[in-house]
């Protein structure tokens, strides 16, 4: 059966060229791609004979296929692919909506705020904090500032009553040095929440390859430095203001490797630690640099590093960042359930199929072309 329900017939016609009992390899290039020919394009500029001979020796089977924007699920023709949205497309044979585009169809639509993942933190929304947890910028791989300001909205318009932003400072994604009008963009939707007596206000920041936003557990200390200033309130550096706080800290880091920092008062305290009784929401789409942090949250057991207090919360994710070990738990808006792909039909045909991948994709390799792994099919 299919998602939709219908019966599927997984059976494939045989190729009218290719014979049975070859070997065929299908290799997929991670940012190789073509466009147009200047010097500033590496491709076109690197002497690349391999790829020359294989297109100029068999014109007729050479093909491009588009690997961004909506072509790939993704919500503008502007919106890049990544190697995440790449195995999610690949043999597919369809188009799903990809994470951003599955988060701005909730957001228009309002279903985001009629699912269980915003009942469960709303429940919170009276006595405690909402804390809004991710990278701060348009870049759209990650995750992107409209989608956090119409959140903000619609939280505060369904009760939130004190919100705290912890942000993560981009530089990679979009050009170094952009941090400062992205904060200055949000200090000023937090100041209009204000004025319509909501107490809203940036708690922390620090950057992304510096604070929270590490992967495939490569170093914990990152999602630690993020803990001590976002749960315990700790940094090394301590302003009053964020706009302040990333023009002084970039006079010697870039945008990615800020060091962490907190908002005080006039007293010196932290105007917004995690507690008991808050509501947490990492608001990354993207799955694999959230994935540490959301362990962290929700883990009973966990001991990658101590995290000294470990407050009663209710955590969700934008979406769901690992299918396999359901974390976490809850989530605001439900992933594309891919089937049907190209690994299954092949599986369901007898066709022996030997893939590989880098180690690092592991965590992505749920969908599309690598279906194949959930059947058992040899994987490096």
């Amino acid at each position: 059966m299919g998602s939709s329900g219908q019966q599927v017939s997984w059976k494939l016609a045989d190729h009218p060229t290719l014979p049975k009992g070859k070997t065929l390899a299908l290799i997929v290039l991670d940012g190789w791609g073509e466009y147009k020919p200047d010097e500033y394009n590496c491709i076109h500029v690197a002497q690349t004979p391999t790829m020359d001979s294989l297109k100029q020796g068999a014109p007729e089977k050479w093909r491009l296929i588009r690997a961004h924007g909506k072509a790939v699920g993704l919500p503008t023709e502007d919106d890049m692919g990544n190697s995440e949205v790449g195995h999610n497309a690949l043999g597919a044979g369809r188009i799903f909506a990809q994470g951003a585009k599955l988060v701005d169809i909730a957001l228009a639509s309002g279903k985001i705020y009629e699912g269980e993942g915003f009942k469960y933190i709303s429940e919170c929304f009276e006595k405690g904090t909402l804390h809004l947890i991710g990278l701060l910028s348009d870049g759209g791989v990650h995750s992107r500032l409209d989608q956090l300001q119409l959140l903000l909205k619609g939280a505060s318009e369904r009760g939130a009553k004190r919100i705290r932003v912890h942000i993560l400072t981009d530089g990679r994604d979009v050009l170094d040095g952009s941090s400062v009008g992205f904060v200055e963009t949000l200090e000023s939707d937090l100041a209009k929440l204000r004025e319509n007596g909501v107490d809203a206000r940036i708690a922390s920041g620090g950057g992304r390859m510096y604070v929270t936003m590490d992967r495939y557990e490569n170093d914990w200390d990152v999602v630690k430095r993020g803990w001590d200033a976002q749960v315990r309130g700790e940094a090394p550096h301590k302003f009053t203001n964020a706009v302040e706080a990333v023009k002084k800290l970039r006079e010697n880091a870039n945008d990615q490797y800020l060091p962490p920092f907190v908002i005080v008062d006039e007293n010196e305290k932290a105007v917004g630690p995690i507690e008991d009784g808050d509501a947490v929401v990492t608001f990354n789409f993207r799955a694999d640099r959230m994935v540490m942090l959301a362990k962290a949250l929700e883990h009973q057991d966990f001991d990658k590093f101590d995290r000294v207090k470990v407050p009663k919360i209710r955590y969700a994710g934008m979406l769901q960042y690992d299918g396999e070990l359901k974390l976490p738990g809850h989530y605001l808006v439900s992933p594309p359930e891919i089937d049907r792909t190209s690994g299954e039909y092949l599986v369901h045909n007898g066709v022996r199929t030997f893939a590989c991948r880098p180690p690092s994709d592991d965590p992505q390799v749920k969908g599309g072309l690598m279906k194949l792994v959930s059947h058992s099919i040899h994987i490096l």
